[in-house]
């Protein structure tokens, strides 16, 4: 078993130009990772449409929505171009610079989530103020 984690702690194996194929058990299991990823977008929208009186739940699975969905559609054209051997697009540091780019995007919308409870309670306050305020006659 160690055989096969021994190679990931080498730079040579993650920045080679040529990556070799993968083992089934590999490719199948990222082929599930960016499936489930590609899922869980599409329900993100699904109940972004559906849950109109929850606030919080509402806009985060707003801000989810896309980073499921082009995680998902991505990790796909990673395997595709693994699967058909392609030199420079199968290389194995496009997971990296998937893993960092998606990591940060992801840590910005974490950040965005905290917020909302703060935003609601704001939206809350200007609509209870915004009631004793005349409305503009038509």
């Amino acid at each position: 078993m160690l055989d096969y984690i021994k190679p990931l702690l080498t730079l040579s194996f993650w920045f080679k130009s040529v990556g070799e194929p993968f083992l089934p058990v590999f490719y199948y299991a990222l082929l599930a990772l960016f499936t489930l990823l590609f899922i869980a977008g599409s329900l993100s929208g699904i109940i972004f449409k559906k849950k109109k009186e929850d606030f919080i739940l509402r806009f985060s699975v707003k801000y989810l929505k896309n980073w499921f969905l082009w995680a998902g559609i991505t990790g796909y054209l990673w395997i595709f171009f693994t699967y058909e051997r392609a030199v420079f697009l199968s290389s194995r540091f496009w997971i990296v610079i998937w893993l960092i780019g998606f990591g940060v995007w992801l840590f910005f919308i974490v950040k965005k989530i905290k917020n909302l409870p703060q935003k609601e309670r704001e939206l809350k306050q200007k609509a209870q103020f915004d009631k004793y305020i005349p409305k503009k006659k038509k």
